[in-house]
């Protein structure tokens, strides 16, 4: 399981897991950050797709939540 602070291949950083329930699997909604060079975009995504999320400002990933 992922912890804070941890990076994804694609290099979002788990920010923070909130209480707020997400849209799939009776997942919560997580606040990732991206750490790609001058971005930083922070968005939110489903719990479960933390391994394969991508920027949705730089990177083509999906709109956050």
């Amino acid at each position: 399981m992922a912890e804070l602070g941890d990076l994804n291949r694609n290099n979002q950083r788990l920010l923070r897991k909130s209480t707020f329930r997400g849209t799939d699997h009776n997942q919560f909604i997580w606040a990732l950050q991206c750490e790609r060079e001058n971005c930083g975009h922070v968005y939110g995504a489903n719990g479960s797709d933390f391994h394969q999320r991508r920027c949705p400002k730089c990177d083509g990933g999906m709109p956050g939540l």
